[in-house]
């Protein structure tokens, strides 16, 4: 069975759980076991989601940014993201379709009317000046990745699963290895370090704001910062489950910018 790994916006894609893990006394929980319950544990199918970023370079200046996000988990895993302010991106939509480990990847600009498919090699550019990337946005499979065995570690005050992962196919993927802090409690990764194909630090992740809504632990408020370039993007997000039409999922609806 398919077992899928949402980024943060979707990739951050976002996002992840509660499901209670039932293993014997004294037996060892391994890193696939971990991040299978911390998909499991997000019981929602659909989510809609307003979020505010803000963009901080390594000088301190600031630019704000607005985008909403409809997100569908299911035999495909979708995503439809739109810039709503400032003006100057206002309509700019990204979608995302994903089956069977393999993610399409559409970019519409509104002022052109013009629509692109993200090219594989393109994955690892950023997205619209943000810290996270094309790669990023898109969900992942973990039946594609293998993992180290699982350490007890700390993120936040709190005790976590350290779970060190990397893909089985490296030349498909952005980065070398990625390392999840899960807390032991919720199952939700509030921490993620990023690790560059020479194995240096590349970007860190924290969950900043971590709340209950409609039953399911949600990030709130998530800090990417990108410790090569000293740049940081922060995500504030209000977010709620609602039908979402099928049709939002397609290139008609994404060309519409609204």
């Amino acid at each position: 069975m398919r077992t899928s790994s949402l980024t943060l916006l979707s990739a951050l894609p976002l996002v992840l759980f509660l499901t209670l893990l039932t293993t014997q006394p004294g037996q060892a929980i391994t890193g696939r076991e971990v991040m299978e319950n911390a998909k499991k544990s997000n019981s929602s199918d659909t989510q809609v989601s307003e979020v505010h970023l803000l963009l901080i370079d390594k000088k301190g200046k600031e630019q704000e940014r607005a985008i909403k996000i409809w997100a569908l988990q299911g035999k495909k895993d979708k995503s439809l993201t739109r810039f709503t302010k400032p003006k100057k991106v206002a309509g700019v939509g990204f979608l995302v379709v994903a089956e069977g480990g393999g993610s399409q990847r559409w970019l519409y600009m509104p002022k052109s009317k013009k629509t692109r498919m993200i090219a594989e090699g393109d994955k690892d550019k950023p997205f619209m000046g943000t810290d996270f990337t094309y790669y990023d946005l898109s969900p992942h499979d973990i039946e594609n990745e293998s993992f180290d065995a699982v350490v007890d570690g700390e993120a936040g005050g709190h005790p976590c699963y350290v779970v060190r992962g990397r893909s089985k196919t490296p030349e498909k993927s952005l980065y070398g290895d990625v390392v999840k802090y899960v807390r032991k409690d919720n199952w939700v990764p509030i921490k993620v370090e990023f690790y560059d194909k020479k194995k240096e630090l590349l970007k860190v992740s924290h969950v900043l704001d971590l709340k209950k809504v409609a039953g399911n632990w949600t990030p709130m408020k998530v800090e990417m910062h990108n410790v090569q370039s000293n740049h940081k993007t922060v995500m504030t997000k209000v977010e709620y489950d609602t039908d979402i039409p099928d049709r939002y999922f397609t290139k008609t609806h994404l060309e519409k910018g609204r």
